[in-house]
């Protein structure tokens, strides 16, 4: 059984790396087009050969060598921090991305992604003000990806998954920023958006089960 549910997990690990790197190479083809400079940069190509070849830290030491990075050496910097969990320094990078590119969906996804991640860690220092605004910041960022390219559905999971991180957090009543009523309306738009997706693809069993223990988390609020 524990065999079984190893290859299972391993199996989901690979999967979720797998949907990463393709929402990578999609954003990847698009700013392409729009740089003029960066595939005769031998730094850019060192980073891209590294991330192709799944070694994100190399791909970081060598696309920070780059010292005058457009947006396509910013986005494959800002994707490659993640991969190694700089959360900080992703969110820098996509930052300065927006400033260059305000209407990049994929910046905003990125950058909500590393916000949510880091809102949740529990070995940083955040005080519970901090990880809602960052939980709140992460939602906005995905509200401006959905808003920007409405059809993909994977913003709508990310912000529901959000919802449900600040819901957590809002409706556990030692920590500073409790608040029953905020933590059920972050929960019913958790339940919202989780459904929009699963409306679109029904046979997502592990959309469904989230939605079952995102309903009782709301449920238990008012007990």
């Amino acid at each position: 059984m524990n065999i079984r549910h190893n290859q299972f997990m391993n199996f989901g690990k690979v999967m979720k790396q797998l949907v990463l790197l393709g929402v990578f190479l999609f954003s990847i083809g698009t700013l392409a087009a729009q740089s003029q400079s960066s595939s005769s940069n031998p730094y850019v190509r060192l980073g891209n050969k590294a991330i192709m070849d799944g070694d994100f830290r190399a791909a970081v030491n060598a696309l920070e060598k780059v010292k005058t990075p457009d947006t396509l050496v910013t986005y494959m910097l800002g994707y490659s921090q993640i991969r190694c969990a700089d959360y900080n320094k992703a969110i820098g990078s996509f930052t300065k991305l927006l400033s260059q590119s305000p209407n990049n969906f994929s910046a905003y996804y990125w950058r909500g992604k590393a916000r949510n991640t880091l809102a949740v860690q529990s070995s940083n220092k955040l005080s519970d003000t901090d990880r809602s605004k960052m939980l709140q910041e992460s939602i906005d960022d995905f509200t401006n990806a959905i808003r920007l390219n409405p059809e993909d559905l994977s913003y709508y999971q990310s912000r529901g998954m959000a919802y449900r991180d600040l819901g957590i957090l809002q409706g556990t009543s030692s920590t500073a920023v409790y608040s029953k009523e905020e933590a059920t309306n972050a929960y019913q738009k958790s339940i919202e958006d989780l459904q929009h997706v699963l409306k679109a693809n029904s046979k997502r069993e592990d959309l469904a089960k989230e939605i079952k223990k995102v309903k009782i988390y709301k449920d238990n609020l008012s007990k």
